[in-house]
């Protein structure tokens, strides 16, 4: 898959890329994606099935990819939603550009999204502080 198309608005929805779901420096599964062919492949390196991005759901769809990552993002109907997309350098509630920015990261778990070309580590650049 190629690297992420840039444009004038960060990633496009008509680009193919690949990302790896993280759980601190551990990699639970590689996503393929292809917005311009509508597609989504998983590869699972766990039996886990929290550490899994789909769960049990093996054929995963456009759909499903980017329900997984709103629930990496915060609370679109956060009232402070404005003022966190200003922060971020965005002008609207766009998952996978918020996932970009974010990685994903929680303060509750230690799962999170690495794109590809990225050289990050869990310590070093992911993890809250303590």
């Amino acid at each position: 898959m190629s690297d992420f198309e840039q444009g004038s608005g960060g990633l496009q929805n008509n680009s193919r890329f690949s990302l790896s779901y993280m759980k601190q420096d551990e990699v639970m599964a590689v996503l393929f994606v292809d917005y311009k062919e509508g597609k989504v492949q998983v590869i699972n390196y766990t039996d886990d099935i929290i550490g899994k991005p789909f769960g049990v759901n093996i054929a995963p769809d456009l759909t499903d990819f980017e329900e997984f990552l709103k629930e990496r993002c915060f609370p679109e109907e956060r009232y402070d939603k404005k003022l966190i997309l200003r922060v971020l350098g965005l002008d609207y509630f766009e998952p996978l550009h918020i996932v970009r920015i974010t990685h994903g990261r929680m303060v509750d778990d230690c799962y999170w999204i690495k794109f590809e070309g990225e050289d990050l580590q869990y310590e070093r650049d992911i993890k809250f502080r303590d």
